[in-house]
Formats: structure tokens, sequence, C-alpha cells
């Protein structure tokens, strides 16, 4: 017995020890600590003096035929390798896979939802052609896509050029946060190959996209050409760049009015359908837009859907274009841009006290809640408080992770918690002291020392 209780507070008494020894500092993750040895990253947040990010220019034209559900694109990207390091492969990201037959997804998906995926039917780099059924070179999981560039390699500090051919078509069944809503409607997100993040922490993010995980993008440059019938309008990330080539003069009219006008501009009402809105000339329009230093690309369809537009000025010499697109019937809907509206002068100028950041803001009649750069996909409310909750709520989400550029698809509490935290004042405020924040707190004390409440650097996956 007196040697058993010997060697316990020996090892008691060790045990204590190297704690007081390590509590002296905080735990680093062994990836992390490595980038601030690299000197990429430092200890106070800030980048380090050795910091860089990589980054593309996108150019992309696609063609939607929505009585076939079909989107067909091509796509030239400029990727800059910024880095420090010699790539021997690239990583492209195919989120449509995810409605494969056997892919891996975080959402049941029924019979109708299931598609044959992203159909790749040309790939060039650096203008030579490649064969897509050398498996040496091309390497599919789930929605990832690996190229091995061992012979060519990408040089620290240098580019590649990249071109695809590409098409898929929409599920008929359950998609998630994008996808047709009616028969003309349409959401076209996540839906072009993009690279993937190489990055001073983990290298290539090769996170695979199973529906739960959304964002982790470079901040890249975009040319959008989205091609659609005649009677349908497009909106979406960026600026329209050839108004004058897609709409009639009087909705031209209306519509630049409303990039200066603080009062809420009717562009498309219901008593506009059977007129002629857009451009005839063509079976087809072409609407053009131009992003800079964003981190994805979004847009929305129809040939139904209603347009309400207004701006607010957030800078001396720079204003916010704000719009909402719906159906006549989602009834709420008819004052979403007055509450877009109020959320983006709040955001500004209170909470978290940061000018909006990009120039556009458009809140899409779809389904469920989700964000996008510039644009937001909000189903209808039942009432108003609902209405308020999902629309403030993804248009924070414009600060995080859009203009923050964090990484959802390892910290996606990171996002979704500042975007619950925002806006939570406004809310509290519009509906008259609904006690907005005691829900807050009071769904975070039923939670509040369970197994439920793990630590935050847990990673999503």
């Amino acid at each position: 017995m007196c040697k058993i209780s010997s060697l316990f507070l020996f090892l008691l008494f060790t045990f204590l020890t190297c704690g007081i020894l390590f509590a002296q500092q905080e735990y680093i993750p062994l990836n992390i600590q490595a980038a601030y040895d690299k000197g990429t990253r430092s200890l106070d947040g800030k980048p380090g003096p050795n910091y860089w990010q990589n980054s593309s220019d996108y150019t992309i034209k696609a063609d939607f035929n929505p009585a076939k559900r079909l989107l067909t694109g091509t796509e030239h990207i400029v990727y800059h390798n910024n880095s420090p390091d010699t790539l021997d492969r690239i990583i492209i990201r195919l989120y449509q896979n995810i409605t494969r037959k056997n892919s891996r997804h975080d959402f049941d998906l029924n019979a109708a939802s299931t598609t044959d995926g992203v159909l790749i039917e040309r790939i060039s780099i650096n203008g030579e052609m490649q064969n897509l059924s050398d498996t040496k070179k091309f390497s599919m999981e789930g929605t990832l896509l690996t190229i091995h560039i061992k012979d060519n390699p990408i040089l620290p500090h240098s580019d590649i050029k990249m071109d695809f051919d590409w098409n898929f078509t929409f599920p008929e069944g359950q998609s998630i946060r994008m996808g047709m809503y009616d028969s003309t409607s349409c959401l076209i997100g996540y839906w072009y190959p993009q690279i993937s993040v190489y990055d001073d922490i983990d290298g290539w993010d090769i996170i695979p996209y199973t529906g739960l995980q959304e964002f982790y993008n470079d901040f890249s440059d975009y040319n959008v050409e989205i091609t659609v019938p005649n009677t349908f309008a497009v909106w979406g990330t960026g600026i329209l760049q050839n108004p004058e080539e897609v709409f009639t003069s009087d909705y031209l009219k209306k519509y630049k009015s409303a990039f200066k006008s603080d009062d809420i501009i009717h562009i498309i009402t219901k008593n506009d359908f059977g007129k002629k809105i857009f451009n005839s000339d063509n079976p087809l329009n072409t609407w053009k837009f131009k992003a800079d230093s964003i981190t994805d690309v979004v847009y929305g369809t129809s040939d139904h859907y209603l347009w309400d537009a207004t701006s607010l000025q957030v800078e001396p010499d720079r204003r916010v274009y704000i719009a909402a697109v719906y159906k006549k019937e989602s009834e709420d809907f008819y004052g979403v841009d007055t509450i877009a509206k109020q959320c983006v002068q709040y955001f500004s100028t209170l909470m978290p006290l940061v000018s909006f950041p990009f120039p556009s803001l458009t809140v899409f009649n779809g389904s469920g809640g989700m964000e996008f750069p510039m644009l937001i996909n909000d189903g209808s409310a039942k009432n108003y408080a609902g209405t308020l909750g999902v629309t403030s709520h993804e248009t924070a989400h414009q600060y995080f992770p859009f203009y923050i550029g964090s990484n959802e698809t390892k910290y996606a509490w990171m996002d979704e918690g500042w975007a619950v935290f925002l806006p939570v004042d406004l809310e509290h405020k519009l509906l008259n002291n609904g006690k907005r924040v005691d829900r807050e707190v009071n769904t975070f004390n039923k939670l509040a020392g369970t197994e439920k409440d793990i630590p935050l650097f847990v990673t999503s996956d």
C-alpha cells in the first residue's frame, strides 16, 4: 500500500507540475504555429510580414435554358500564385457533384434530386488541351477535382491559365440553397468550376462540400455573362454592365433612377407584365456583370418576379444599390426592400460601424435563407418578425464571411455567430422591443454546460 501511495503521489506531482508549466503558454495547433514561424501570421492577429493570398481572374459565359433546367458554361481563369511555394497540383471545386447518386451530403436528397452532377467537356491548361481520361492527371472525389501538374508546376509568383467547358442540370426535386423554385425562376449558385483556396495554414483546402459547410474562397475578380430568354431578368453579384442593351427605354430610366434615389422605385410591378420590358430584338438577352475582389458570384433569374429598388449613401461619395425581387404571391416581400435598406444603414452606422462593403445588395425570393456575395436567398415568412429576421441575418453575412474572408468551411460557428449577433439590436428595435435579445440568451442557456456546448474552435467538419 505504501508503494502504491508513493507512486500515486509521484504521478500526481508530475502531472500537476507539467500542467503548471504547460499552462504558461496557450495551446496552438501545429499548422497554425508553423504559419507564425514562417512570418505569414502574427500573434496579435495582424498579417505577418510574409503574408500572402492567392487569387484568380474569372471570365465566365453561361447559357441558362429554363425549359430544360440546363446551364451550359465556358470559363477562362487566370490563377495567380502569390505564394512562395511551387504548386504541383490544382484543386477544382465542382459543387453540383453533391447531387450525384453516390455523393456524400449532410442532407437527405430524394430520387428527384439526383443528377449527373457537373459534366466537364473540355479543360485547357496554358492553351494545351487536356486528355480528361488520363487518370494519372485527373482524379475526382466527391465535389473535388484534382489536376496533377508535376510536369509543369506553378512556380512561386507566377500565373497559370485554365479554360473549362461544362454543364449541369438543376435537380427537379430538392436542391441545397439554390435551384429552381418554379418552372421559370431559378437561383444559379454553386455553379461554376472554382479553384479551391491554397493558403499558408493548410495548403490546399481539400474539405469536400457536403452541404453543411459553406464558404472559403479567394478574393477574385469576375466578369460574368448570363444568357437567358428575352422575357427574363437577371440579378446578382456585381453591377450590371449593359443595362442599355437589355432594358427598353422606360424601364431603363427606372432602373438607373434607383441608383440615385432614397425612395423605393418600383421597376417592375404586377401591372407591367404583358408590356415590353426587355429587349426583344433577339430571342435571347445576355446580361453582363462585373465584380472585383469578391469571393463568389451568384445570379437569380425569372420572367415573372416583381422588382423594387432604391439606394443608400454609405459614404460621402458612395451609394449602395438595394433591390428586392419576388413573386407577387409573397406578400411579406412588398416591404423587403425597406427592411434591407434599414439593415444596410444600421450595419454602416451603428453595428459593426463599417460602411457596407459592396456596391449592391439584392434580396431574391427563393427558399429558406442563404447568403451569397451581394445577393441573399430568402423564402417568404409568415410574419414581419420572420421576414426581418431572415433578411437581417443573411445581410449580416455580407460582413462575415464575405468581407472578412474567414474560413467558414472550418469555422462556421464564427460566421453564424456574428450573423446572429450583429443585427440583434436592430431587430429588437423594429420589433418594438420584442424581447429579441432574451430569446438568444434563453437559447444559449439551454445548451450551456451540456455536451453540445463544445469548444468553438472544433472545426465544422
